[in-house]
């Protein structure tokens, strides 16, 4: 009895490891398109952390029509899978500060136009192979011919790799804190334009629907998850994301919860605000209507209730904002923005001496398409027309809304528009810039916006002159959710585009900053150097 029960046990073990051999096969085996075969041999080393129904598992969801590739990605969901494969020069932390990870140090001309960057030697791809500086300068002109980084470099002459480790970059005009516009993913460049390029991060894609521990990972430290495999869910839509996180297929999501197509969540979950620089504005018409007489547009920010609006309209995902500049971030000075605050007094003189007919009614032109900003509209125009300016929301389809913003048909209109980590402003004031509507026509402006880039300690006078100009009115800056599943993730900091933030600890110190005499040639680095201060971007 006890020898049948022995080959029955046997014979059981046997089958079970044939099914799991079987299984093996069937998940680990990469497309041959998806992944080289330097990529294969790394990725046969991690094993599975556990199957995604178990709680020593980790997933994400991703919606496959936007992609991986992360110069083209603009999905949100998608871009914490980008977080864990790419790395960056740098990385930006959720106060707005850039921290190096692949550049190794820097140095910057005394004229602010030539940057020096050198790659951390050790830097290698999943592949094995080094990071190059040949590398950054192709990864960096394909961020700069896409729509979702593209605009930060229109100030960039050229990107130039001197050497294997040695990369440099020309400015058409001086620069102070470059830095804060490089938290670009650097890929091999030969593949910049693949489906997934190849990357440096602490995990590899692994067939279609998984990432795997990046063996390679040049890093010495913990990565930010502590998983060998991550499951990939694919998803087509918001509701589907939602589903597959309460669900328990995926255990961490990265959403818009503001935005047109945001579900709810329902589940029991942690959760983190990412800061971001989408920021929400009053525009005016400077030429004609209400908003002409200067000192009546300047005063309008004394009688928005911002915290009402972040709070009821925007349910705490959004950061109340009275200068043009996220309040996480170091250039904002909180003793000026004070004095641009609700003041219903302040209002009441602009008001007075702008002498508006009590018989004049306004319009604040705004999209449908985005119910969270027509619901902005109007609680604006609920406290305006309660101050005594009466305002009317006209809420239009896109279409209509860009025509009538180009025409001129509106006295005011709710804005939105995604800046850079240096909050350039310059596309506000360009005579043709993508955000110039209301006929604002200001040299002097332009010059401030360049002295802001070229010293950040020039923002004060051009977030100054924007407010006492009225120009335009900072409402708030919105903040993306992350919700994880209790216990699934230790601790996390989300920073700007970067939901596993991890940058080493090093700041920008760190990275050896030094300003020599350049003027044309850059030289090398220098091997020691004073600390380097912070900067600036654009929409």
């Amino acid at each position: 009895m006890k020898r049948r029960i022995f080959c029955l046990l046997l014979a059981l073990s046997l089958l079970l490891c044939a099914c799991d051999a079987a299984n093996a096969g069937d998940e680990n085996t990469a497309p041959p398109d998806e992944t080289t075969k330097a990529e294969n041999e790394t990725l046969a080393v991690p094993e599975p952390g556990g199957e995604p129904d178990t709680p020593n598992s980790f997933g994400l969801a991703y919606v496959p029509s936007y992609g991986f590739n992360p110069y083209s990605c603009t999905c949100i969901t998608n871009r914490p899978v980008l977080s864990l494969v790419y790395e960056g020069l740098f990385v930006l932390s959720g106060r707005f500060e850039p921290e190096p990870v692949l550049c190794d140090s820097f140095s910057v001309s005394e004229d602010g136009k030539h940057y020096v960057f050198t790659i951390c030697p050790e830097a290698v791809f999943s592949d094995g192979s080094p990071v190059t500086a040949a590398d950054a300068v192709a990864s960096l002109t394909a961020a700069r011919d896409s729509d979702y980084y593209g605009t930060r470099f229109s100030r960039v002459s050229s990107f130039t790799a001197k050497n294997e480790k040695t990369l440099l970059i020309d400015l058409l005009t001086p620069y102070e804190n470059l830095p804060l516009l490089l938290d670009v993913p650097i890929v091999r460049a030969d593949a910049v334009g693949d489906s997934r390029p190849v990357g440096s991060g602490p995990y590899v894609f692994f067939g279609e629907s998984a990432l795997a521990r990046n063996r390679n990972w040049w890093q010495d430290r913990a990565a930010p998850v502590e998983y060998d495999r991550i499951a990939l869910t694919a998803a087509k839509n918001p509701t589907e994301v939602r589903d597959s996180f309460e669900f328990g297929q995926t255990s961490l999501v990265c959403a818009d919860l503001n935005s047109p197509t945001a579900v709810g969540y329902r589940c029991d979950f942690e959760l983190w605000d990412c800061p971001t620089t989408t920021m929400q504005y009053i525009g005016f018409n400077c030429l004609s209507g209400m908003f002409v007489n200067r000192d009546f547009r300047a005063g309008v920010t004394h009688i928005i209730d911002r915290s009402a609006i972040t709070t009821s309209v925007f349910k705490g995902f959004a950061k109340a904002a009275c200068l043009p500049c996220s309040p996480e971030s170091g250039l904002y000075d909180d003793a000026l923005a004070a004095a641009y605050q609700y003041d219903h007094t302040a209002f009441a003189e602009a008001m007075q001496h702008a002498n508006i007919s009590p018989e004049y009614v306004g319009t604040l032109l705004v999209c449908s398409a985005d119910p969270k900003r027509v619901e902005t509209a109007h609680r604006i125009a609920e406290m305006l027309t309660d101050a005594g300016a009466k305002v009317e929301v006209a809420s239009v389809d896109y279409e209509t809304y860009q025509y009538r913003l180009r025409a001129g048909q509106f006295d005011c209109f709710i804005g939105e528009t995604r800046l850079s980590a240096s909050f350039d402003l310059s596309e506000f004031f360009k005579p043709y810039g993508a955000l110039n509507f209301g006929g604002i026509q200001s040299g002097a402006m332009l010059e401030l916006c360049a002295a802001a880039l070229e010293n950040s300690g020039n923002c004060y006078d051009l977030y100054r002159n924007v407010m006492e100009q009225g120009y335009f009115c900072p409402l708030l800056f919105k903040s993306y959710a992350v919700m994880a599943n209790r216990g699934s993730i230790r601790s996390l900091q989300p920073a700007v585009d970067n939901v596993f933030h991890l940058s080493g600890g090093r700041t920008l110190s760190d990275a050896g900053a030094s300003y020599e005499a350049l003027t044309a040639e850059p030289t090398e680095p220098a091997e020691t150097s004073p600390d380097a201060s912070a900067g600036t971007q654009a929409p």
